[in-house]
């Protein structure tokens, strides 16, 4: 029986409405991210060449797995954003899917990164197609309902952009935490053996942190049940929404360029730099520079706008990928250069656009009366996903009809293939993606009219 939202003991009014969220509610939501960051980024960057390098399984299957992996993730993304958008339990809507994902992840990685030694042909490729397609359910089971949370925790227009800043921190942070791992396992003389002791001790440490959030943050009981009744058409709102298409589509577009950093940094640093063991430090100096460039970020959309601050960024982040089609052998200082504008550039859009999607959340309720945020992080999760699972599979072919050898040196026409896919694709994407995100509409101006007229209704 749903229970009133009033009554419900487990549920508590906002403590921020319009204003500041407390640092302690901040710090509960956003930072455990990198403690779910760090395994999606490990999976995302490194698993396509640890199965060509470890497993020795051909790039094209494995680039059809994952892509497929990717695809029904974004799929399940919309599925796990409505129907936790109309739950309605004592612990609230999003914290018993956050629960119920705990324990689902910590599975799915163990089969992911260890398989049985006696696996080989077609039963290890059955297992690494259950295994990642396993992953990604148990991914969006957390991260459509966290994320759902975070745009929940203020209506605040600019502090929107401070609590998507924090957390944007915790996921890049993650993404170092994923780069040391692929270093350690790359170096190391037994892969398998230094990949099960990383993943063991990694999953255990990962329970302990995803935890936080569900057990410590309240949700809004103001929301409860204020969700769309029907999935389908939840899903047909956010499309109809013209801010939220323009939106999702810079996003998607975007994401085209900024996929490659992980999933052919790898390759990149062993077969064009000569370098492999700079796959640690080198995402590390990208890292640093985009968590430390955040605050920066944060203040510019508060004086020229979330939406012009943003189309700068991809502006600056696809010149400094189109730099590294000329990186060649040794060219570490070439490398660190690209990595310190380009991770510069990118702390931006993790931070400003989802605080822009939250504005859009908005935008429906006064449009509709319903509280969609399940629905529509969902949407931006299926732009990053299907995005990633495109790049995933364009290097997978492309590897494969290049005649990528593993661990020996490439020839001329696979070295070209790595330039422009590192390169020339992210520099077309990123220019693309600001010159769409141009016609966006839903301004501060725009999002306080919204807001005025939501706080009317509902009161």
């Amino acid at each position: 029986m749903a229970q009133n939202p009033s009554e419900a003991p487990a549920l508590a009014r906002s403590e921020s409405s319009g204003g500041r969220v407390t640092l302690g509610t901040l710090l509960s939501w956003a930072l455990p991210v990198f403690a779910l960051s760090s395994p999606l980024f490990f999976i995302q960057f490194f698993f396509l060449k640890f199965s060509t390098d470890v497993l020795l399984l051909p790039p094209l299957v494995v680039g059809l797995l994952f892509a497929s992996g990717r695809a029904w993730d974004a799929i399940s993304d919309p599925i796990v954003g409505t129907w936790s958008d109309r739950t309605r339990t004592r612990l609230g809507r999003r914290r018993p899917w956050m629960l119920a994902g705990v324990p689902l992840l910590a599975v799915a990685i163990l089969m992911v990164w260890i398989p049985p030694a006696s696996l080989e042909g077609g039963a290890l490729i059955g297992w690494v197609a259950v295994s990642l397609f396993f992953f990604y359910t148990a991914f969006t089971t957390y991260i459509v309902p966290h994320s759902a949370l975070g745009a929940e925790l203020s209506t605040d227009h600019h502090d929107r952009s401070r609590i998507f800043g924090v957390q944007n921190a915790s996921f890049t942070l993650g993404m170092m935490m994923a780069f040391a791992g692929m270093q350690y396992v790359t170096l190391a003389e037994d892969p398998r053996a230094a990949m099960r002791l990383l993943v063991s001790i990694g999953v255990v440490v990962m329970v302990v942190i995803l935890l936080v959030p569900p057990l410590r943050v309240h949700e809004r009981a103001e929301y409860q049940g204020r969700g769309g009744d029907n999935p389908m058409r939840a899903m047909r709102d956010v499309v109809q929404n013209v801010h939220a298409r323009r939106l999702l589509f810079a996003q998607g577009v975007q994401m085209l360029g900024a996929s490659v950093l992980g999933i052919l940094s790898p390759y990149l640093f062993e077969y064009i730099l000569k370098r492999p063991g700079l796959i640690g430090p080198l995402p590390a100096v990208f890292v640093v520079c985009s968590i430390a460039s955040i605050p920066f970020w944060v203040r510019m959309s508060r004086r020229f706008g979330k939406r012009e601050t943003w189309m700068s960024a991809m502006v600056l982040a696809g010149l400094a990928f189109g730099s590294g089609f000329f990186l060649g052998e040794n060219d570490v200082g070439g490398a660190v250069v690209l990595m310190v504008v380009a991770g510069f550039a990118l702390g931006c859009g993790g931070s400003v656009g989802p605080s822009i999607l939250a504005d859009v959340i908005d935008d429906d309720e006064l449009r509709t009366g319903e509280r969609k945020e399940g629905a529509y992080n969902a949407s931006w999760g299926f732009a990053i996903k299907t995005s990633n699972a495109f790049v995933i599979l364009v290097t997978g072919v492309a590897l494969q009809l290049s005649d990528f050898t593993p661990n020996v040196e490439q020839s001329a026409e696979t070295k070209l293939m790595l330039r422009l896919l590192y390169a020339v694709l992210p520099l077309t994407m990123f220019l693309t993606a600001a010159w769409v995100l141009r016609g966006f509409k839903l301004d501060a101006t725009e999002h306080a009219r919204i807001r005025a007229e939501l706080d009317r209704r509902n009161a």
